[in-house]
């Protein structure tokens, strides 16, 4: 059940005060610290501005670890069965708006130091109203000249300013702990708040922290906030009075008068001055009773519209975040998860996540392929290694776990807990959705977290040793990850080498013929059964495996030979960008050496590895007419140079080293060894570019020409990937 309604914001701080709001435990940071970011939503709460949707949902105190709101402290609530209304969404403005307009987060905090944010949240602010001399230099927002506040039923009557108007008149003052100023949250609320507030010199103070009364003292916030509106009153009147004893005639009286009263009233004081004080102090009573009725009604119709999300609705609640958000910080199943298994554990889940990434690994290196051998254990040996790390699963800068791992992790836990000891024939696609994924039981997530987060390292090495990936982005089909890792949580299976060789032969096959192209979740609980079964010894023959192995670079309209020669653009039909990758992937995986330097052997372990780039083989340039720009050659997904056949990753330096050489020198420096490593033709050669060049060919000429070459590569490099796809699994 989902429920929509609009909010009185007094209400929701009692619910903050009562702790029937809480922030569930996301790791989510405070980042509305900026003072101007602040002001603009106070503005839009005094100019009676829609502020925005906060959403939250309604579940057992039971079900998630959670923060007060504004607050490093856990939340302690006494009875597990309470619900409370868990704030997914609306954390910034709703921490801004009850720092500015209460106490009520002062109150819940043991310290200063106990804040989610002391740059943020050690602010007051308060509404600067112009003195009464000054008004002519100022916008008269509030009635100051005439002395009569424009707004007479602020319940049905909005303002004629906006909120660039008033921001001017928003004040924030900071404050340290122990400063002693009447406004610090620790300092007892007393009448030298009042006295600051009339002594400004640019005006005067309303303390907007006492429009919403929290706590023991809440009657006594109430009636400071009374007092200094009214006395705000008598100071504007006070000013009037003074201004008009200076004046030196009758003239200039009456003009002055009938800026606050009509012409009867005007004549009756001008008869009888003492009626002056008797009429400034009914203008003093009302403008300063208007003045708090407008400002009270700004805080109890603050258009903060609440979504209120049932239990059995949270996976609604992530798409609600979503559309709420779109372009922003996205609220994850992780994030629910996170803040669940908060409630089995005193550590912290996402501290704990980073801390299993980071933790040095152990490798079994005779699961590796030969030539990756060496080069595995030198760089073990030389640097450490640890796969999760290297692959970039976390980012140390940002403090952020990729995506795809949190994915993956979830993907795995769900699978394996819903498909006990291995046997996955039940498993459904349902298992790596988020309804199924967001009910797990959270003291298993909690107890089976290492073995998940070591499962995930092992496919990482995997995916480094056999399949040329050298970053977690790198990684197309991201429930590949899931069902690679879902194989290695058994350990037997990530110690024996044929596992490896399966896998690698499954994925080769795979990526080629466009197995994952579509349908992820099917495909790979469909390839999960295939495997496991295989290797449980139930379905011991690989019938399926020689199946898919026939459609390498032979899935029609995804891998087959005319789509990659570009024979099908008039179609509308070009190579998808992925298989661009896969082709340099394959390469790196089997290592080779540079294409210009036989000294540099390239791989994923190479000191290069990071600084590869795609490069076309056969250069843009050659299919370049005269006067045309490479880069719109670059963008042209139908030009022959674009096809995934004519790219493999060089060096940066290599690039620039023949960036400007004629098509004839390029091709004099590709070594021998990497032609044949990387099944380049040797139609490819400086002879034939130079006839090529020579014949000043057409068009068509030009394109078949690069379409013969690449045709060689195709016939190469599918052979060579069958062959090699077969071999891992004799």
């Amino acid at each position: 059940m989902i429920e929509k309604n609009g909010s009185d914001f007094k209400e929701i701080v009692r619910e903050i005060e009562n702790e029937n709001i809480l922030l569930p435990d996301f790791q989510r940071e405070f980042k509305w610290k900026d003072e101007d970011m602040q002001k603009d939503i106070v503005c839009s709460v005094l100019s009676r501005m829609p502020i925005g949707s906060i959403l939250l949902l309604k579940s057992k105190a039971s079900e998630y670890a959670c923060k007060k709101i504004g607050s490093k402290l856990d939340a302690e609530v006494s009875d597990s069965n309470k619900e409370i209304s868990f704030l997914l969404d609306g954390q910034q403005r709703l921490t801004v708006l009850a720092n500015v307009f209460s106490n009520v987060i002062f109150e819940q905090t043991n310290k200063l130091s106990d804040l989610i944010s002391q740059q943020g949240l050690k602010r007051r602010f308060f509404l600067r109203i112009p003195k009464w001399t000054n008004i002519k230099n100022e916008n008269d927002l509030f009635g100051i000249q005439n002395f009569s506040f424009s707004i007479q039923n602020p319940d049905s009557e909005d303002p004629n300013f906006l909120t660039g108007d008033i921001k001017p008149y928003i004040e924030c003052i900071g404050f340290t702990a122990n400063d002693g100023k009447p406004y610090n949250p620790n300092v007892c609320l007393s009448t030298d708040l009042d006295t600051f507030c009339l002594s400004n010199d640019n005006g005067y103070l309303i303390p907007l922290f006492l429009l919403c009364p929290t706590g023991d003292n809440a009657n006594l916030i109430g009636d400071r906030f009374e007092i200094i509106v009214e006395d705000v009153a008598k100071k504007i009147k006070d000013e009037i009075t003074l201004a008009y004893k200076s004046l030196k005639n009758n003239e200039e009286e009456k003009l002055f008068l009938k800026l606050f009263f009509d012409d009867s009233k005007v004549k009756k004081i001008i008869d009888d001055s003492s009626i002056l004080n008797v009429e400034l102090d009914s203008k003093c009573r009302s403008w300063g009773r208007n003045l708090k009725l407008y400002l009270n009604t700004c805080i109890s119709q603050a258009r903060l519209n609440q979504i209120l999300v049932t239990e059995t609705n949270r996976s609604r609640a992530i798409d609600i975040y979503e559309n709420l958000n779109k372009g922003g910080i996205s609220l994850s199943t992780f994030d629910l998860i996170m803040a669940k298994v908060g409630k089995e554990s005193t550590q912290n889940f996402y501290k704990r996540l980073v801390s299993n990434i980071k933790a040095p690994k152990q490798y079994n290196l005779s699961v590796l392929p030969d030539k990756m051998l060496n080069i595995v254990s030198n760089y073990i040996n030389n640097k450490g290694y640890n796969a999760s790390v290297y692959i970039g699963a976390y980012n140390e800068d940002r403090n952020e776990i990729s995506p795809k791992y949190t994915e993956a992790f979830l993907n795995v836990a769900s699978l394996c807990a819903n498909n006990k000891n291995f046997d996955f024939n039940q498993a459904k696609n349902d298992h790596m959705k988020r309804d199924c994924i967001l009910n797990l039981d959270s003291a298993y997530i909690n107890n089976e977290c290492e073995k998940i987060c070591i499962a995930l390292d092992r496919a990482f090495f995997f995916f480094q040793t056999r399949c040329g990936i050298r970053a977690i982005n790198e990684i197309n089909y991201s429930l590949m990850l899931t069902l690679v890792a879902t194989v290695f949580m058994n350990n037997e299976w990530f110690n024996d080498k044929k596992v490896h060789d399966l896998l690698e032969s499954w994925y080769w096959c795979s990526v080629f013929s466009g197995e994952f192209d579509r349908d992820q979740n099917p495909q790979t609980i469909k390839c999960l059964k295939q495997i496991t079964n295989y290797l449980f010894g139930k379905n011991p023959n690989l019938k399926w495996l020689d199946d898919l192995r026939d459609s390498v670079l032979n899935a029609n309209n995804f891998s087959d030979k005319d789509l990659l020669l570009m024979e099908k653009t008039e179609y509308d039909r070009i190579p998808k960008a992925p298989l661009r990758h896969f082709i340099c992937q394959y390469f790196l995986s089997k290592t080779y050496t540079d294409m210009f330097d036989e000294n540099i052997v390239i791989s994923v372990f190479s000191d290069v590895s990071k600084k590869l780039e795609a490069h076309h083989i056969v250069p843009l340039g050659s299919q370049k007419k005269v006067g045309e720009n490479t880069e719109k050659l670059r963008g042209d997904d139908t030009n022959i140079c674009n096809s995934p056949l004519n790219f493999v990753y060089i060096t940066k330096d290599s690039n620039t080293t023949i960036s400007s050489d004629s098509l004839p020198d390029y091709a004099r420096k590709i070594t021998n060894q990497s032609k044949s490593d990387l099944k380049i033709p040797s139609e490819f050669s400086a002879s034939n570019l130079e006839e090529y060049i020579k014949a000043d060919k057409n068009d068509n000429e030009r394109s078949d020409f690069v379409k013969k070459f690449l045709s060689n590569r195709f016939d190469a490099l599918q052979g060579d990937i069958k062959s090699h796809a077969k071999s891992l699994i004799m």
